[in-house]
């Protein structure tokens, strides 16, 4: 236990380094849009804001600034690999807010005002989304996107997990009294009866939304190169491989393969790898790997992609002899139109877990994910010779923090180790971004331009030293890999 414990930490403190050039192939990011590898015939020697990452915290921050500043303001958008190549591009197509679910354990850690703020938040990020689709995509893109209502299914097959969920449920309706009723409680029994679940002592549904995210934001950008096209650029295949600070000037220099370029303000958007660029945040802000797959709808499964989503809660666990680690959150959208069901979760060793590798598909957990379909609904092709059949498996790389919160606001001195104050960060969504990243982007750009986001934006996102202080990577080791299960279960 000790080896693999100091393997463990060894890897939370590592530097991520930049995203791998060489990715698993992602199905969402099939065929790559007409902006993938776009980029400046020649690099521009300056830029007035600087944003690293091309996903949807990087998108909402560009729209945002370029809606919100003078003609003038000229913003550029530096992607190491393809656009929106990295988590937005590989997640699985959810629009769902795990505030209910988060809210007991939020009230406990930070107290009921807080928490019912950081859950408010959520939905609010998620109306967002709607409307800025509604304002930005053409009705061509919209479809293409294939954004739609649905209702979220949280199916639980541990009594334990169950109860403590309800216990949230209504905490979550006396503190956020006008969402109160959102959700609806389901008994086990007819949980198996309707929903063909093969297990439940329970399950809860609740509205939710579910996309084609890749299509969704590199659509945005569509419309904000041709808004913006005199000062808007996307760099993509331009790592970012350093930022020094000249005092004198009062400018950033961005180091890139193709050159340098001057900013007077950088923002951070590159949520696992942040700590790339600000070693400060190593073992604070930490990579995961995440699996997806798309499979084959079973013959006796119904196609309800167009009205529904699932997903599977239990208890995390972790095997100390092995070092296996079960995330207890498996999670499913379906294709209105070709029925396909996409079907992500971890289970996985622990030092294979927290790696910035999207190039590797773990054999663990995408067998596990092959063969998970039958195991969780009754109509999932169990009494067939074969499981049905996966049409693709992919990885990708999500960002968690040591206290479960997104890091958000401007990067003091102590954070960046340069004496600038106009470098910025929204990072850090633990697998959770969708029904956080478009808000929060927003609160950023507002804050840059002197606009105050205190009543909305929730306070425990904002980055404060005393949120790290020494001790993090215990704190993480006890998460994800230490005996305690109560441990485990305080965070998720």
């Amino acid at each position: 236990m000790t080896d693999f414990k100091s393997r463990v930490l060894y890897n939370l403190k590592q530097d991520p380094g930049l995203p791998v050039s060489n990715p698993s192939s992602a199905f969402w990011q099939s065929p790559p849009h007409a902006l993938a590898n776009t980029q400046s015939a020649h690099l521009p020697e300056r830029v007035d804001i600087a944003i690293i990452g091309s996903g949807i915290t990087g998108c909402s921050i560009a729209r945002s600034l370029l809606g919100s500043t003078d003609q003038n303001t000229t913003v550029a958008v530096f992607e190491a690999r393809s656009l929106c190549s990295g988590a937005t591009g590989r997640n699985g197509g959810h629009l769902v807010s795990g505030a209910v679910h988060d809210f007991a354990g939020l009230k406990a850690a930070f107290g009921e005002e807080q928490a019912a703020k950081a859950a408010r938040f959520t939905f609010r990020n998620i109306e967002r989304v709607w409307q800025v689709v509604r304002e930005e995509l053409d009705p061509h893109t919209r479809e293409a996107s294939e954004i739609r209502a649905v209702t979220s299914t949280l199916n639980f097959t541990d009594k334990r997990a169950w109860e403590e969920y309800k216990w949230s449920v209504a905490e979550f309706n006396a503190a956020v009294p006008e969402l109160a009723g959102m959700v609806k409680l389901i008994d086990g029994r007819e949980a198996v009866e309707t929903l063909k679940f093969t297990s439940s002592v329970g399950a809860a549904q609740q509205p939710a939304g579910a996309m084609w995210p890749y299509r969704l934001i590199t659509g945005i950008f569509v419309a904000l190169v041709k808004k913006y096209s005199a000062r808007f650029t996307i760099e993509t295949n331009t790592p970012v491989t350093g930022v020094t600070y000249n005092a004198e000037e009062g400018e950033y220099t961005l180091s890139t393969p193709r050159g340098s370029v001057r900013a007077r303000r950088v923002v951070h958007c590159t949520n696992a790898f942040a700590s790339h660029l600000l070693p400060s945040l190593r073992g604070r802000l930490f990579p995961l790997r995440g699996t997806m797959t798309v499979q084959e709808r079973p013959p006796a499964f119904p196609n309800d992609g167009a009205t529904r989503s699932w997903s599977f809660a239990s208890n995390p666990t972790f095997d100390a002899r092995s070092g296996l680690f079960s995330y207890g959150l498996y999670y499913m959208t379906q294709n209105a139109a070709t029925g396909d069901l996409f079907l992500g979760g971890e289970r996985q060793r622990v030092d294979q877990l927290l790696v910035a590798d999207d190039s590797v598909i773990g054999d663990l957990p995408a067998q596990n994910l092959r063969s998970l379909l039958p195991r969780l609904f009754s109509n999932g092709g169990a009494h067939r010779k074969q499981p049905p059949a996966t049409r693709q498996a992919w990885s990708g790389i999500m960002g968690f923090t040591a206290d479960s919160m997104p890091v958000v606001g401007r990067l003091e001195e102590e954070w960046t180790g340069r004496a600038g104050s106009e470098e910025w960060i929204a990072a850090g969504f633990n697998g959770f971004g969708m029904d956080k990243c478009w808000l929060t982007g927003e609160a950023v750009a507002a804050m840059m331009i002197g606009e105050s986001v205190d009543e909305w934006l929730p306070d425990v996102y904002r980055i404060r030293k005393a949120r790290f202080l020494d001790g993090c990577e215990e704190r993480v080791w006890e998460t994800f890999g230490g005996a305690s299960q109560e441990a485990v279960k305080s965070r998720i």
